[in-house]
């Protein structure tokens, strides 16, 4: 994408608001916690001589500060993640359930204004709450999610129009995964995590770390379809996902 500096300013200057209403505090508080919460995790890196700090890298600003000593990939690799082919196992019914309900897709929360061709879904879960007359709406689906792994921030059918795009964005935490098994529609469609590039296809699961700066840009001519699903970085603790859990729930 062009201008990519100047969406990485923008980034960083949205981060910095939502940080700035957060308050010093709370997020000094955040950081002690989620330090406390990794010694474990940080202990036994240091052991094995990986080292006790996170790598950096220019491109990853998540909302929040960073959780300690994860391993830090854009784009995943869907070995390391076995569960990720029930979603393409199940695509038939997916399919299915996604046809009864496109017509009651509502704005994505993080929908991009400034592009007139809209991000649009069909939530299930939403920061950690589900939308219970979605899954009832689609019980194969449900039933899948109740199968895999996920945790409950954003889990959707999403949509992009043809020639329409999302512009560059991070998620809240670095402590979260997103998964995306293409569905319909997804030639010419392709994401973007950390400047490096994969297409999307029906069918097909992607993964990888939206605590990146990641957008998406589709040159197709039918409506791109996705099931999203985020899930936990496999690194955490289950006191950590606890702690995280409660925090998304009050994020924006």
């Amino acid at each position: 994408m062009e201008a990519l500096d100047e969406w990485l300013t923008t980034v960083r200057e949205e981060n910095a608001a939502f940080r700035a209403k957060t308050g010093a505090i709370k997020l000094a508080a955040f950081r002690a916690i989620s330090y406390l919460l990794a010694m474990p995790r940080r202990l036994a890196k240091a052991v094995r001589g990986d080292g006790w700090a996170s790598s950096v890298h220019d491109h990853q600003l998540p909302w929040l500060p960073l959780l300690p000593a994860l391993k830090t990939t854009p784009m995943r690799d869907l070995r390391d993640h076995p569960w990720t082919q029930r979603l393409k196992q199940a695509l038939p019914e997916i399919r299915e359930e996604l046809a009864d309900v496109q017509r009651s897709f509502s704005l994505a929360r993080y929908d991009s204004d400034l592009n007139p061709k809209r991000w649009t879904a069909y939530y299930f879960y939403l920061l950690g709450r589900p939308v219970r007359e979605h899954l009832a709406a689609c019980p194969r689906t449900a039933e899948l999610l109740r199968q895999v792994p996920h945790n409950s921030f954003h889990v959707c059918f999403s949509a992009i129009e043809p020639e329409g795009s999302l512009h560059p964005h991070s998620g809240p935490i670095n402590g979260s995964l997103v998964a995306h098994l293409g569905l319909e529609g997804c030639a010419g469609a392709r994401i973007w995590v950390a400047g490096k590039s994969a297409e999307y296809r029906d069918g097909e699961v992607l993964v990888f770390d939206d605590s990146f700066v990641h957008w998406v840009e589709h040159s197709g001519t039918q409506t791109r379809y996705t099931l999203m699903v985020t899930f936990w970085h496999p690194e955490l603790t289950w006191l950590e996902r606890i702690f995280l859990k409660r925090v998304v729930r009050t994020a924006r």
